[in-house]
């Protein structure tokens, strides 16, 4: 009888708690606000979570993309200043960000010029006289390109720091003649876009890579003319001695620094048009008339002079005198010697693979 009154009244209470719980789920005037607070406080728990740690997500973002930039740096410096990577996709890396691969007198050498110069000398003697980098002889012909390529970037900095002192520049006018120049003097009869591809074929230079060599090897010259004071009295003196009526070939032996012609009276034989002119002789003697001699020309390695001695069609029988640029070679000497000029990389001193 006392096990029957439990289970009544533990019905009871459990009908009573459902209809409680039916009730309190009927939405009426009277527990929509109730209702309405339950299902907000339903959507928060998904909503806090997020909202307090915002803080934490971002500082992890940054120290990931923190971390990253530094693994990719490290694999950067790893590359270039280790292995030493001259592939395609450094040269490009470096032309995007300043790095250095050393310095002169304080200023930086961009890592991009010496990678520039020597990706293009690589990529003709592997393609143009298949050079094997893997071979003996490769090995010692990249240590020798290296070696090349670093002290043309020295050079090259330190022609822009003189370049800047002195206020120095080639315009764009300088520079678009002078290759309008050589494409028309050229033998082989090429047209613009042909050169163009001959540029690209032979040393792996867009037209604007080409333009940035040819305009670098021009501000060179002036900047190397201008500091040399003492070579520009020398073939000063010379000129104003042959105008004076001295022999040009007697000139040629006693003042002319080039060993190649100076025994000889300076005489250099018949040059055909169009033949390659590093230091614009042939520009120069196609405007003599026979028997005439040139003003100072400033070349790539010297003052010249030059005499027309005779002229049949298109070839041009001339003489020269050349007295030798000294001024800038000793410059960078003197940094050398007080360790103003400084490597980043380890490039050692060697001499031409021929002449090994």
């Amino acid at each position: 009888m006392k096990k029957l009154l439990n289970k009544f009244r533990f019905k009871k209470r459990h009908q009573a708690a459902t209809n409680d719980a039916a009730s309190s789920l009927r939405i009426t005037n009277e527990t929509v606000a109730e209702h309405r607070e339950r299902i907000l406080a339903g959507g928060r728990k998904f909503k806090y979570p997020l909202q307090y740690p915002k803080y934490r997500i971002v500082t992890i973002t940054i120290l990931l993309v923190v971390l990253v930039l530094g693994v990719l740096s490290a694999i950067t410096w790893w590359r270039l200043y280790s292995v030493q990577d001259t592939s395609k996709i450094m040269l490009r890396i470096t032309q995007v960000l300043p790095l250095p691969v050393g310095e002169v007198d304080g200023h930086p050498i961009r890592y991009s010029d010496y990678l520039s110069e020597l990706s293009s000398a690589l990529h003709y003697l592997s393609t143009k006289e298949a050079v094997n980098f893997s071979s003996d002889d490769g090995k010692r012909q990249l240590a020798y390109q290296k070696r090349l390529a670093l002290n043309k970037a020295i050079e090259s900095t330190y022609v822009k720091e003189l370049a800047a002192q002195k206020h120095i520049t080639i315009s764009d006018k300088e520079l678009n003649d002078f290759i309008e120049t050589e494409i028309k003097n050229n033998t082989l009869g090429v047209t613009e876009d042909m050169y163009k591809q001959v540029i690209q074929d032979y040393y792996d230079w867009t037209f604007d890579d080409y333009k940035d060599s040819v305009k670098l090897q021009l501000l060179k010259k002036k900047v190397v003319a201008s500091i040399d004071i003492e070579g520009r009295q020398k073939i000063d003196a010379v000129l104003q001695s042959i105008q004076g009526g001295k022999d040009f070939a007697q000139a040629a032996k006693d003042s002319s620094e080039d060993p190649l012609t100076k025994t000889n009276g300076g005489d250099v034989g018949f040059v055909t048009k169009g033949t390659d002119d590093p230091n614009g002789l042939m520009t120069a003697a196609m405007k003599l008339q026979p028997g005439q001699v040139s003003g100072v020309i400033e070349g790539v390695d010297g003052f010249y002079l030059v005499k027309l001695l005779e002229k049949r069609d298109n070839d041009y029988h001339i003489a020269k005198i050349m007295v030798a640029y000294k001024t800038f070679a000793a410059q960078l000497q003197g940094l050398r010697k007080a360790a103003k000029i400084k490597e980043y990389i380890s490039v050692p001193q060697t001499v031409s693979p021929t002449n090994q």
